[in-house]
């Protein structure tokens, strides 16, 4: 089931601060409990990652609002303000986020690893289509036509992720220059024969499985009308228009027509069906890709094997020089320039600035002179070959500007929600506030009542410019209106007022 109004801010936090991605790590797998700042604090601590509870807090606050956490509605029978805002501080991670959560961590322990592809799936597709031709289309009980169509498409979803993984870092691979010794006798010694293997079997199993597609093409009608099945069909059946719900792969006509896409290829002269005429099969398609990609990538050891391995690129040195100034202190890190380039002191050369401007002198300092632009082929390859102009440095200004906007926007919202409790304040608390002046109140009645303690008679508190009072007067009560209902203050009195 999809929920209206999802934001593509729940990916907000992929690019901020670490700290975001071990706050939802905490949460992840936790089958949405509801956890306060102290606790996802401990579990941080136990975890390896010390970060202080108030900043804790922030993170909670900001996760809940892009989406990926929410507040916990359940408050209970509470006693005190204290344990009110205590319990009501509780916070549980959402479904999206838990979805987000699972994406990400996946992409990024995987990105790097190189994904084996099982042909077994085509020999599970295989027998299911078999067993699907045997079913009579038009009287077959329709749950038992809803498990025989998802022992189709549960194998084919497998395999076309995995073999698109997997040629894609083919695609990707044929143009490295900066192989070692291991990467070099893993691409010409497994590799390339290892994808040969591959196709070849692919041809063989992809051939049966396009004859059962085209044997079981004239119900696929009737298969769509009588397998509809589980949480989507009810819905339907309900007439719930409202409710989204996924359905599974094989519920529609067009899952059937990619399905064939793969393994079937258009006549020229076909019309109609499950193919388009003159396409060939995506099997096909992606058997000449990889063809071209592995003879590329052969070309490219064949060379590398005559300048010997990594002869051309010096990137792997570099990353491992890097690697030594990320961990060298100050003094150690201008031993180790000296002892690498031989420079001895912050001084350059002379030369064109690579694009239209005027030459730079050599008595010009670094300070003062323009930014240096590095060739794409050097920056990012290591290559010393030209390959035309010199790239610009990319101009990240419109960016930093948007990143101030957003922050005095944000400034903005929080100096209007401090006027709105400062007005509120001193009329009494006779209007209602808004939820971005009720998140003020509660910050500074919270660490006023903190201030009050167990034996004080008042408490006070300053922050950015409002100033609360609190002071205990035994069967008084303060009410706050709200938009969400009332916050009701038994046993103090609260005053709310600029700070001076």
């Amino acid at each position: 089931m999809s929920t209206p109004g999802i934001r593509p801010a729940v990916f907000s936090y992929v690019t901020e601060s670490p700290d975001y991605r071990h706050v939802l790590a905490v949460f992840a797998g936790t089958f949405f409990a509801e956890l306060t700042p102290s606790e996802v604090t401990a579990r941080l601590a136990e975890a390896g990652t010390v970060l202080e509870e108030t900043t804790v807090g922030q993170r909670l606050e900001q996760l809940r609002e892009w989406g990926n956490l929410e507040v916990s509605a359940s408050i209970g029978q509470v006693g005190t303000v204290e344990e009110y805002y205590r319990r009501r501080n509780r916070y549980l991670i959402t479904r999206v986020g838990q979805e987000v959560h699972d994406l990400v961590e996946g992409v990024l322990a995987q990105v790097d690893d190189v994904r084996d592809v099982s042909l077994g799936r085509l020999e599970q597709l295989r027998s299911a289509l078999e067993a699907l031709t045997r079913l009579d289309a038009a009287s077959a009980p329709p749950d038992r036509l809803a498990e025989a169509v998802r022992a189709v498409f549960d194998p084919h979803v497998a395999f076309s992720a995995e073999i698109t993984q997997f040629f894609a870092a083919i695609n990707q691979w044929q143009s490295r220059f900066d192989l070692d010794e291991d990467e070099f006798a893993f691409f010409s010694e497994v590799l390339v024969g290892y994808v040969g293997e591959r196709l070849e079997t692919l041809r063989r199993a992809a051939r049966p499985v396009a004859s059962l597609l085209l044997e079981v093409e004239p119900v696929i009608d009737t298969i769509v009308e009588r397998a509809a099945d589980g949480l989507a069909a009810r819905v339907a059946a309900a007439g719930l228009s409202s409710v989204r719900v996924r359905r599974e792969p094989g519920a529609a006509a067009a899952d059937w027509e990619n399905l064939a896409s793969w393994f079937v290829g258009g006549a020229s002269g076909a019309t109609g069906g499950l193919t388009t005429p003159g396409r060939p099969s995506r099997v096909q398609t992606l058997e000449r890709d990889a063809v071209d990609a592995v003879r590329t990538l052969t070309q490219n050891l064949t060379r590398l094997s005559r300048t010997g391995t990594a002869g051309s690129s010096r990137r792997v040195d570099f990353l491992r020089l890097a690697s030594f100034f990320s961990r060298a202190d100050a003094a150690r890190a201008h031993e180790l320039a000296a002892a690498a380039f031989g420079m001895f002191g912050a001084r350059h050369l002379g030369g064109a600035g690579g694009d239209d401007r005027d030459p730079v002198s050599s008595t010009t300092s670094w300070w003062d002179a323009p930014v240096a632009t590095v060739p794409v082929s050097l920056r990012e390859r290591g290559d010393t070959t030209s390959r035309g102009r010199t790239s610009r440095v990319q101009d990240r200004s419109q960016e930093r500007r948007h990143l101030l906007a957003r922050r005095a926007e944000v400034e903005k919202r929080a100096a209007a929600a401090r006027a709105e409790l400062l007005e509120a304040g001193a009329s009494g608390f006779t209007a209602r506030l808004s939820e971005p002046a009720l998140r003020e109140l509660q910050r500074v009645l919270t660490r006023a009542v903190a201030d009050l303690g167990p034996a004080s008679s008042s408490g006070t508190v300053s922050l950015d410019g409002v100033r609360c009072v609190v002071r205990r007067e035994p069967g008084s009560a303060t009410t706050v209106p709200t938009h969400v209902g009332a916050l009701r203050v038994e046993g103090l009195v609260l005053t709310v007022e600029p700070a001076s």
